[in-house]
């Protein structure tokens, strides 16, 4: 990850570690924040799904890293350990709501991507949902709450592999060292063209 991208990633994520305990006690699911960074004025939308992709991202990224900015990624660590263990349900309960909002649009894409091929090319972008729920099943563990939306996702699996054309990875370069093809499947390769 260039110097750039990491500083505007670590600043992305100190803002949303700030803003997380109101978050968190706030009904609504997307949080839209103002950031200013060196290349100007940033709008993200916070999700506890972006959040924790931040965090990977720079997790990754830590050796490459200033002391100051490692320093600093431990406090936003730091700040998010403690919102999450003092607002545990709520956490939980926004993650559960994340991942529910995703699978439905996961869903109504692969069954667009079914019966346009239009769609089938939009696969690179959109692709990047199934990413997030890969990442938002992995933080809430066993939770017994979740396994239909498991049992959900794997039946989507299932719809995709039948289109899915394996091939050469497809996501953001600076990240295919996180995800190799045995923990991401699905970003290496493309949806085919016609129902062969």
């Amino acid at each position: 990850m260039d110097a750039t991208k990491r500083e505007n990633l670590l600043l992305l994520a100190e803002a949303m570690a700030q803003e997380l305990s109101d978050y968190l006690l706030g009904d609504s699911l997307y949080r839209q924040l103002i950031v200013k960074t060196p290349q100007g004025v940033k709008q993200p939308k916070m999700s506890l799904g972006a959040l924790l992709e931040h965090l990977e991202a720079l997790t990754a990224a830590e050796a490459e890293m200033t002391p100051d900015q490692r320093q600093r990624l431990r406090a936003v660590q730091e700040q998010v350990t403690l919102a999450r263990r003092s607002f545990a349900e709520q956490w939980r309960a926004k993650l559960r709501r994340e991942l529910h909002g995703l699978l439905s649009s996961w869903r109504w894409y692969l069954e667009d991507a079914a019966q346009n091929v239009k769609a089938r090319q939009n696969y690179p972008t959109e692709v990047s949902t199934r990413t997030r729920l890969a990442l938002l099943l992995e933080a809430l563990g066993n939770e017994p709450e979740v396994a239909d939306d498991r049992r959900e996702l794997a039946q989507l699996d299932r719809r995709l592999q039948a289109m899915f054309q394996r091939g050469a990875y497809i996501g953001p370069r600076e990240e295919q060292a996180r995800y190799p093809a045995d923990r991401a499947w699905w970003l290496y390769g493309r949806l085919k063209d016609t129902d062969e």
